[in-house]
């Protein structure tokens, strides 16, 4: 587990727990009478606590993670963020076996916890995926049974950590190719630089920088990847195993996590990025499955019996060329072999980013036709977003500080007697100023 992984994890139980707390807070002052009573949860008429259950979810958790350590890592998380929710929510009781569901201790157990886990997301870490000052350089075969395809326009500051990514494969006698689509900046030299075959494609468009590339390969079997892409160390030895396992397999592909952009946005993508291709293979007539670009890899006499990419698509070359390959053989999507792509186009959120490529997705699925967008140019990952990730959890913390200090029954007391006192004094003037009246009129009498 990668340190962004890490904290991408440790962000999901910070927000499993802290949604845990608030619900549970407003649903007990909107729905108890009695301000300081605990929650009560009854079995065959026993009160059972609801940090008990909380206990419970972490122990299931660690039996899950005993019992199977690569699976199930949404509900390992989610019973851990749950069940931390529930146990802290009542720390009071079961740390001092006190009654005062709203006591302040309480309060600052919540806070404190919560403080913990952002504290701990934010330490300074180094860099994810350092470049070697030293880069080695790649020497292409001159016989290659795979060769790698990578498209770039303007990618001077990404293709360095790609092509560090494919220099480190546990498997070196693969072509190594990179598309300069026509760019501006450094592109073509850093690709030089690691030893990368260097094409020229002047026509714009991811399509015709693949093609150029998948046309000029040598190897049997063409993978590609994008120029933003980092790929795990046995990437192309995991898809030389699946092709040579599997003689009738036309096209083999993953998917992919977001090592960048705004936090939500790298969650969503993580844990709905499959249903978001299995939607769209259920959609197809034929139920074939639709491969990413970052993460694919064709047979090339399959390439050349499909005629290769629609060039005059702007969008979604990949899917389509994988929908065609599966008239000849088997194409087959892993959930679990991934990669690692920047977050630059979710860089707005997992909203925007979704949004971007849902009218070309929504109208493969329902239309059955292609609707020609075209990507936006997209080179850095600054967002406005970095400004406003605190706000949601200052107003959260601000309700719950104020459910505490409403239903707090110290403050219920002070509360009662300021209102009593309020009471006293109105009275008092009221009894004054009828006596002032009482005084004037028997002056005044006759």
């Amino acid at each position: 587990m990668t340190i962004s992984e890490f904290k991408d994890n440790l962000a999901l139980v910070f927000i499993f727990f802290w949604t845990t707390i608030l619900g549970i807070r407003f649903f007990i002052a909107d729905s108890l009478e009695e301000a300081g009573r605990s929650p009560e949860i009854v079995v065959s008429g026993l009160h059972i606590h609801h940090f008990i259950i909380g206990f419970v979810l972490l122990a299931m958790a660690i039996f899950l993670h005993l019992l199977a350590r690569n699976k199930g890592g949404f509900l390992k998380l989610v019973a851990i963020g749950v069940g931390l929710g529930l146990v802290f929510d009542e720390f009071v009781y079961w740390r001092y076996l006190d009654f005062n569901y709203w006591a302040v201790s309480n309060f600052l157990a919540v806070t404190l916890t919560a403080a913990f886990f952002i504290v701990l997301y934010h330490l300074p870490i180094k860099r994810i995926w350092p470049i070697s000052e030293v880069s080695p350089i790649h020497k292409n075969p001159a016989s290659p049974f795979i060769s790698v395809v990578i498209p770039a326009l303007n990618e001077e500051k990404f293709l360095p950590l790609s092509l560090e990514s494919l220099i480190k494969q546990d498997y070196s006698n693969f072509e190594l190719i990179v598309v300069d689509n026509n760019s501006s900046d450094k592109t073509a030299k850093i690709a030089e630089k690691f030893g990368a075959k260097v094409l020229f494609e002047p026509n714009p468009g991811v399509a015709f920088a693949r093609q150029k590339g998948f046309m000029e390969a040598k190897g049997e079997i063409i993978a590609t990847t994008d120029a933003d892409t980092i790929l795990p160390s046995n990437w192309i030895s995991q898809i030389i195993k699946e092709f040579k396992e599997r003689p009738k397999l036309a096209m083999f592909g993953g998917l992919y996590h977001l090592f960048s952009g705004p936090l939500m946005a790298r969650l969503g993508v993580k844990y709905f990025v499959y249903w978001m291709f299995f939607l769209d293979k259920i959609s197809h007539p034929d139920k074939s499955w639709p491969l990413p670009g970052a993460n694919m890899a064709i047979r090339k006499e399959i390439f050349q019996k499909v005629g290769g990419f629609k060039v005059e698509l702007k969008l979604g070359e990949d899917v389509d060329l994988s929908r065609r390959a599966a008239q000849f053989g088997e194409v087959v999507l892993d959930r679990h072999f991934m990669v690692q792509t920047s977050g630059r186009r979710f860089r707005h959120g997992l909203l925007s980013g979704l949004l971007t490529y849902a009218p070309n997705g929504l109208g493969r699925m329902f239309l059955k036709k292609d609707m020609f967008v075209r990507l936006p140019t997209v080179r850095h990952e600054r967002s406005f977003l970095k400004n406003l990730v605190l706000v949601p959890l200052l107003v959260s913390g601000v309700f719950l500080f104020s459910l505490f200090y409403n239903f707090n029954p110290s403050v219920s007391q002070a509360k009662e007697l300021k209102g009593l006192k309020a009471k006293v004094i109105a009275v008092h003037g009221k009894v004054k100023k009828e006596e002032r009246v009482f005084k004037e009129s028997w002056r005044r009498r006759p």
